[in-house]
């Protein structure tokens, strides 16, 4: 019998055919590839779902009779399939006796014109558009639950793989990934970084049932609960990839699935979490169907048909699973694809990071996360970067109060202005000696303080003035305005005709507080009694509790960072690249 003939493929990641914006393809699972490669000098070249050409060397015989079997459809096709690279073996079929045979007269005419090629077209072959593109077989409910061998590897996220192209999971820079499956080649194809994130955030609110995605002003949609693409010629699925559930292969960041119930309000509430972990561990397991009690009422999930029934009565109401939404600055330093080093600029050289926290306090004069800049410039605004630790406390500090599924930063710039720092330095240094060894006194608070577009670079270069306060009212006095909570401040950050919002992180020195009066141009005296009297520091809503300050002096206060962000969108712009 003749010998099985071995080939193995490794898929690009780009789609040959398809006129596509680069950018669509800039994240990759994994390296990828430029063109079908074989052992050697063979190629594979896809014609077609169910057609593939295998281009031979010039030395390999033609008159092997494994081509014959193919020609009188007398051979089997056998392949073994990971991400990335399929293994094909066409193997004789057991009873038949081959006989040697010319090839036929359409694989003749392709010989001729494209060297020594052969089209291998096969009723029984599956669909190899699928095979190449879509390479992990999945069943309906393994697509729907997106559970199986769909899975992002965990070691890379953790920086620990050592498989690199060999590993049989999805290496990608996050514990979550989107693409969307291209209608003519079976391809998925990754949506940019920013598009990633978006999407991630939409999916994880229970109450999105999709979500608008343009690309280059084609407008299509994305349903959620059956991640398919409506209104498009180009696509026709969506797939999330997803790392691990379980904890004891990722403590830091496993992905956490949620359960919730649409109530008469329309809206999706959560199980209970006894109650949620039981119909996980049913998903996790490929049940059906599950059966729960709860007050005393029996209930049948149907994880087919999405739905919950009251057994008693049948009535039915929509259920929805959606993963809990993980920031990505939250997942630092445990993910390593966040480092600087992970995806460098080409031809830049490795950031320095600066591990300092910014909110913290420091001795020396400047803050430890100032960087040298033009020295001419009477100010400058750094942007920093997502792996930087001073992002990270910026961030949770503002969705604190502000929710990630309602806004999304944009961009984050630490602004250095060394007159205007030297002024509020020499102000918190008169106040901490006023202070004397009162270790209670905490004199200097982060507040933030929200200002249109046309009032940044004015406040960066001037700092914040209390001369031009009264804009958006004075009922604690007329000075500048800070709050705690960046939901407060929100209201004060009027969009420009983009959407872009901009809201100032500021270091205060609130010192000691009054309440405040819509008739103060300065504070009160301590002393009302003694002419010479200090006086209080700061206004404030509540002494007690307060969440309001109000400054009538400048040298009290520095534009620490500025925030640019802007209301969360279910419009997703695919092609964008933000990161």
């Amino acid at each position: 019998m003749s010998q099985p003939v071995a080939v193995t493929i490794a898929p690009c990641g780009t789609d040959q055919f398809a006129n596509l914006p680069m950018n669509m393809c800039d994240i990759p699972p994994k390296k990828r590839k430029c063109d079908f490669q074989m052992t050697g000098n063979q190629l594979v070249t896809l014609i077609s779902p169910t057609e593939i050409v295998l281009k031979l060397p010039q030395n390999t015989s033609a008159s092997f009779p494994i081509w014959g079997l193919i020609q009188a459809s007398q051979a089997e096709v056998v392949w073994n399939v990971t991400p990335y690279k399929i293994d094909i073996r066409i193997v004789p079929l057991n009873a038949f006796k081959p006989e040697v045979s010319e090839p036929s007269d359409q694989v003749a005419e392709h010989q001729q014109r494209s060297g020594s090629s052969f089209f291998i077209v096969h009723e029984s072959v599956p669909n190899w558009g699928s095979i190449f593109y879509d390479p992990v077989q999945e069943s309906t409910f393994d697509k729907q639950y997106q559970i199986g061998k769909t899975q992002i590897c965990d070691h890379f996220l953790l920086g620990c793989c050592s498989l690199d192209l060999r590993c049989p999971l999805h290496h990608t820079p996050f514990p979550f990934h989107w693409q969307l499956r291209r209608r003519a080649r079976y391809q998925w194809v990754s949506v940019s970084q920013s598009a990633q994130i978006q999407l991630e955030k939409l999916y994880c609110n229970a109450d999105n049932d999709e979500a608008i995605l343009n690309l280059l002003d084609n407008v299509f949609t994305l349903n959620f609960d059956s991640m398919t693409v409506c209104d498009s010629d180009n696509y026709d699925e969506v797939r999330r990839l997803s790392n691990t559930t379980k904890s004891n292969c990722n403590p830091h960041f496993p992905t956490v699935w949620k359960m919730y119930w649409r109530n008469d309000y329309d809206l999706f509430v959560e199980y209970d979490e006894s109650i949620s972990r039981q119909l996980e561990n049913a998903i996790q397991n490929r049940a059906l169907k599950c059966t729960f009690t709860q007050t005393g009422r029996q209930y049948e999930v149907d994880f087919s048909n999405l739905n919950q029934k009251n057994i008693a009565t049948g009535f039915i109401r929509e259920i929805r699973r959606r993963p809990v939404f993980r920031s990505l600055p939250a997942l630092q330093p445990h993910l390593k694809t966040l480092s600087p080093n992970v995806f460098p600029g080409h031809g830049e050289a490795q950031p320095q990071v600066c591990l300092a926290d910014p909110l913290e306090e420091f001795t020396c004069w400047y803050p430890p996360v100032w960087r040298p800049g033009p020295t001419e410039e009477e100010f400058t605004k750094i942007e920093v970067k997502l792996y930087e630790k001073a992002y990270l406390k910026v961030y949770e500090l503002f969705h604190k109060t502000l929710s990630e599924a309602d806004v999304e930063i944009v961009n984050i710039y630490q602004i250095q202005n060394t007159f205007q720092w030297d002024k509020y330095r020499r102000q918190k240094e008169y106040m901490l000696a006023k202070c004397g060894e009162n270790k209670e006194c905490t004199i200097e608070h982060h507040l933030f303080h929200g200002t249109t577009t046309d009032a940044v670079d004015r406040i960066c270069k001037n700092n914040f003035d209390p001369r031009v306060s009264g804009k958006n009212g004075s009922v604690y006095g007329r000075g500048s305005y800070f709050a705690q909570n960046a939901s407060y401040s929100n209201d004060f950050a009027k969009p420009t005709e983009d959407g872009f919002q901009y809201m100032f992180l500021a270091k205060v020195l609130v010192g000691k507080k009054y309440t405040g009066k819509s008739g103060y141009y300065r504070p009160p005296p301590l002393l009302p009694d003694n002419p010479t009297s200090d006086l209080y520091d700061s206004c404030v809503n509540n002494p007690k509790d307060p969440t309001i300050f109000v400054i009538f002096d400048s040298c009290q206060c520095y534009p620490y960072y500025l925030i640019k962000y802007r209301v969360m969108s279910d419009v997703v712009n695919i092609s964008e690249w933000n990161m």
